[in-house]
């Protein structure tokens, strides 16, 4: 194996792993979110309301938006690793395969995907612009 057929499967690897890394990460955060909701819902209907939100309620008013936050950011890197990998997925599969995702993308956005998806490109260039 040459040093940049190497280099090639290490990189296809670590956006493997930071793939699934913050896929599964944006799963949990998710969860989190439910169960924080529920959480909110039983606190609501709690007689001792008052009581809960004078121990804890910097804690029930900061979370929501602290979650908000993390939820962007995994989506934010969420998109940059699809678009990253979209070329090393593109290549491994056959044409046939390609077609078949493309069309089921197609009729899944009723035939705007290509055009959502550029839109959801311009946001990224704009997200990643601002950042630096």
């Amino acid at each position: 194996m040459t040093k940049r057929s190497q280099k090639t499967a290490s990189s296809q690897a670590a956006w493997a792993l930071l793939t699934e890394g913050v896929s599964r990460a944006r799963v949990q955060t998710h969860q989190i979110r439910h169960l924080f909701n529920r959480a909110q819902k039983l606190v609501e209907a709690s007689e001792h309301k008052e009581k809960i939100f004078q121990q804890a309620g910097d804690l029930l008013v900061g979370l929501p938006g602290k979650l908000s936050q993390l939820e962007l950011s995994l989506d934010r890197t969420g998109l940059a690793l699809a678009k990253m990998g979209q070329d090393f997925l593109e290549s491994r599969l056959p044409l046939s395969d390609r077609v078949m995702v493309d069309e089921a993308i197609e009729s899944a956005f009723e035939g705007g995907w290509k055009e959502r998806s550029s839109m959801v490109a311009r946001v990224v260039d704009r997200v990643l612009s601002e950042e630096e």
